[in-house]
């Protein structure tokens, strides 16, 4: 039962031809000429669906409300009542951008029947205006496991206590960060999934990002690197692990099921795990989308009224960003340097 997060049309302004008119099939005529704006007041929903798959998709009556709400003004029941389907799918990228690294996928939501809203494949921030460069599908679908982010548990995260496993954290335990000493623990999700194919952890091997043990991430979780040449030579960026499967000691390792650990704090950190420095929960569609729902309620609760606010803590450089910015550095004295990283910036 995943939770995700949607942005209702009565908060989106939009410019050009209307790319949401139709109830089955995307606008041709937005391509180009439309542009999205979210209202910089407006407040990300988290939908909770009921599913018999992990693909979030059109056609398929078994996407289903777990709980009944109003989206978009209009009231909604559960199961049965509160059908809920991505009807298409356009790519749009943030006005004055013209590189693809910065296309977003916005997935068009029916509810009962009619389209009410939208949620994307990456964070889309209020305030911001998004121009359509692309009809993405007229019959889209997206796995829900996609955007997991979280730790193993097992893991030792840095605290003022010493390394402890990350599933025995409770709120208020104080966790060492990169940039702001020690601060206290807001909140702890804790989920079991398949293990394979997308979900599958990614292994980074002892002393690749100066960790001390191998350390199992979720694909989507983001570790510090400060490349060393290019554009971002001495910059320390976060990139997700998924992106740097197949450097030496860096590999996906399906396991039947594995427990992922969310941790979020105050703000968004940089923590030690492992002695690697990584990311806390960033707060946004990624992080909700498959979250239990019982755990997404208690989220929601912590959150109160305001759940995406706050900045990265560093700058996050696209999956298809990172082969142009490591591929090309092959000699080194350990995997890390041959990727063209530095050690120093890792916590190694």
């Amino acid at each position: 039962m995943p939770t995700f997060g949607a942005w209702q049309l009565s908060d989106i302004t939009v410019t050009g031809p209307d790319p949401f008119g139709s109830d089955a099939t995307a606008n041709a005529a937005s391509v180009g000429a439309t542009t999205l704006t979210i209202d910089p007041a407006a407040t990300l929903r988290f939908v909770t669906l009921s599913d018999d798959d992990p693909i979030f998709e059109d056609a398929d009556g078994d996407q289903e409300l777990v709980a009944p709400m109003v989206f978009d003004g209009v009231s909604y029941g559960s199961g049965a009542a509160g059908e809920v389907e991505t009807e298409y799918s356009y790519v749009v990228r943030p006005v004055g951008s013209s590189d693809p690294a910065d296309n977003i996928t916005i997935y068009v939501l029916e509810f009962e029947g009619h389209v009410h809203g939208i949620a994307s494949s990456e964070r889309l921030l209020a305030g911001q205006s998004y121009e359509i460069v692309a009809i993405q599908s007229d019959d889209p679908a997206v796995a829900y496991s996609a955007m997991a982010v979280c730790f193993a548990a097992g893991t030792l995260i840095a605290t003022r206590r010493g390394p402890k496993p990350v599933e025995t954290l409770q709120p208020g335990d104080k966790l060492q960060t990169s940039d702001n000493g020690y601060r206290p623990v807001d909140w702890i999700g804790r989920w079991r999934v398949n293990g394979r194919g997308p979900s599958a952890p990614v292994r980074i091997a002892t002393g690749v990002l100066g960790n001390d043990r191998p350390l199992f991430l979720s694909g989507q979780h983001r570790v510090l690197l400060r490349p060393t040449t290019g554009p971002l030579a001495g910059e320390e960026v976060l990139v997700a692990a998924k992106s740097l499967v197949g450097l030496p000691g860096i590999v996906r390792l399906p396991c039947p099921r594995i427990e992922w650990v969310h941790i979020m704090l105050p703000a968004h950190e940089v923590i030690f795990a492992e002695n690697t420095r990584a990311e806390s929960l960033l707060l946004g569609p990624q992080a909700l989308l498959m979250m239990e729902p019982t755990q997404a309620q208690d989220l929601r609760r912590a959150l109160g009224q305001e759940p995406l606010l706050g900045l990265p803590a560093r700058p996050i450089v696209p999956p298809n960003k990172v082969g142009r910015m490591i591929l090309q550095h092959r000699a080194g004295r350990n995997p890390a340097q041959a990727a063209g990283l530095r050690l120093d910036a890792l916590g190694g």
